[in-house]
């Protein structure tokens, strides 16, 4: 069955590649499949599978009378580590099943073999490998938050540090991407007497329930000459969803049906969302991930659109069938009910990891994160993309109703401290490509508590390895991360090792 769930929360480079709350599985699905064959060569030549293990965490840290538990899976790398003195890097994973990409090859890695460090990846509740068979049941969900997640790596830290020695005597740092990049500085700010430093990439700390500022950023990243977008692109995608918008308002459904390929008729105003939410998503995404020379790029979406010398809409007819035959589908999802029966399911697909309804549940009880596209904004889409549809998707599948939901995004701001949270050592890394930078922290709050803004940079980029492919800001970029990184070990008092940057 095809899932078509909006993109939202394009977490994911750090572990295999989900998309957020509203993600659309066409997207996830094509970027899973280009980051698993970039795994797999990786595992194949240098990964020790004999490294994978598994801790017993509580179902609730904070709660001494529940009873229960779940295995969370972990991955050591100790291929660098100097004994016993060298530091630990924790790797934080997201809304997904932890990958090993990052941990064999990744910028964690070449600072790992430059420090001496073990390199403890850790898997996040609920997703991948680490649930039980009953988690995704709504009467277990409750046990699926941020706070619960930051408990688990803090009783992690505890296992490594007994297995593997050191303990106040080693330095931790730890590192994520995305959500991972959130959990990563909260890591630091909830326990600091556990983690000496943080580097959050791409980290969306404020969190907001009607997300305006992603898709006003997708705009001005469309236009963006230096990555090869153009004002000529964006204008063409926005006329041609303009037009899908007056056919939606004059009822030309049957048409809209023909052209873009739908799965099944067009028969409520969710359905309209679900069908707009997936013919946008696979722009969104390129935008979001702009992997250069590739063609999940803003300059491919740009090149592609202007391929079609036809009218604006035809050229967005043209751009929605290039994606269908590269995902070897033959129609456009669009049916609400459908998504509903996708986000109901409490069986995950075996050894997937694809957290949707998982993720579905964070954000309507954590963190927001729905992209809409409404009236007076910069998008580049339809404004029929409204709050409505998330909204009724929260309540419809976890009973969860529209205040409930601005109180816990409250709640989650208050806790956390927005993006102005009060914290040390903490770097925050964004590229300007990024949609989500724009929830996150662009400059330095304090001397030790700093932002770097990567012009050009997309989604995470800054986690890859170093490579003669990055532009030169993405370079410099990486460089100033292993420099911070550096920095915090010497100052640190506890490492008595040589540094060399590679």
């Amino acid at each position: 069955m095809r899932r078509f769930i909006h993109l939202m929360f394009v977490l994911l480079l750090p572990v295999i590649i989900i998309e957020g709350s509203l993600f659309n599985g066409r997207y996830k699905k094509y970027m899973k499949k280009v980051y698993k064959n970039k795994s797999d060569q990786v595992f194949g030549q240098n990964m020790d599978f004999s490294q994978e293990k598994y801790v017993s965490q509580p179902l609730d840290h904070f709660d001494p009378l529940v009873t229960g538990s779940l295995k969370q899976k972990y991955i050591v790398v100790n291929d660098y580590w100097k004994k016993p003195d060298g530091p630990v890097f924790l790797y934080i994973g997201g809304e997904g099943l932890l990958s090993g990409f990052y941990l064999e090859d990744g910028l964690i890695t070449e600072m790992a073999r430059t420090h001496g460090a073990l390199i403890v990846g850790a898997e996040h509740r609920y997703y991948g490998d680490s649930l039980n068979n009953d988690s995704l049941e709504l009467s277990n969900l409750k046990y699926l938050s941020s706070q619960q997640a930051l408990g688990d790596l803090a009783k992690l830290h505890q296992v490594i540090s007994e297995d593997y020695g050191g303990g106040s005597n080693t330095t931790w740092i730890c590192f994520g991407g995305s959500y991972a990049g959130d959990l990563s500085s909260w890591f630091r700010i909830k326990y600091p007497h556990l983690v000496h430093a943080a580097v959050a990439s791409s980290a969306p700390v404020r969190a907001i329930t009607n997300f305006e500022g992603y898709n006003n950023v997708v705009r001005a990243s469309l236009s963006d000459t230096s990555v090869g977008g153009s004002q000529q692109c964006t204008g063409n995608i926005s006329s041609g969803f303009e037009e899908v918008g007056q056919l939606l308002k004059n009822k030309s459904l049957d048409r809209l049906q023909k052209d873009f390929k739908l799965c099944s008729p067009l028969k409520s105003e969710n359905d309209y969302g679900a069908f707009l939410s997936n013919l946008q998503d696979y722009i969104s995404g390129a935008v979001q991930y702009n992997e250069d020379g590739t063609d999940n790029s803003v300059e491919y979406i740009c090149k592609t659109i202007a391929e079609d010398e036809g009218s604006p809409y035809n050229k967005l007819m043209h751009l929605n069938q290039v994606f269908l035959e590269s995902m070897g589908e033959t129609c456009l999802d669009s049916s609400y009910e459908q998504m509903l029966q996708e986000l109901n399911k409490t069986k995950q697909e075996p050894a997937s990891g694809v957290g949707i309804r998982a993720w579905t549940y964070q954000t309507c009880t954590q963190f927001g994160f729905f992209q809409t596209c409404d009236v007076k904004t910069q998008c580049p889409f339809s404004t029929y993309l409204g709050l409505g549809l998330y909204l009724d998707i929260c309540n419809d599948v976890f009973g969860i109703t529209a205040d409930e939901i601005n109180a816990r995004v409250n709640f989650t701001n208050q806790y956390y401290g927005s993006d102005t949270p009060k914290g040390t050592r903490i770097l925050f890394v964004n590229g300007s490509i990024d949609p989500w930078h724009s929830l996150s922290v662009l400059k330095n709050i304090s001397d030790s508590e700093t932002a770097l803004y990567i012009q050009g940079s997309s989604h995470c980029a800054d986690m890859e390895a170093t490579s003669a492919d990055d532009k030169p800001q993405l370079a410099q970029g990486k460089l100033e991360i292993k420099k911070q990184v550096s920095n915090w070990l010497s100052s640190s008092g506890r490492q008595r090792l040589t540094f060399k940057l590679i």
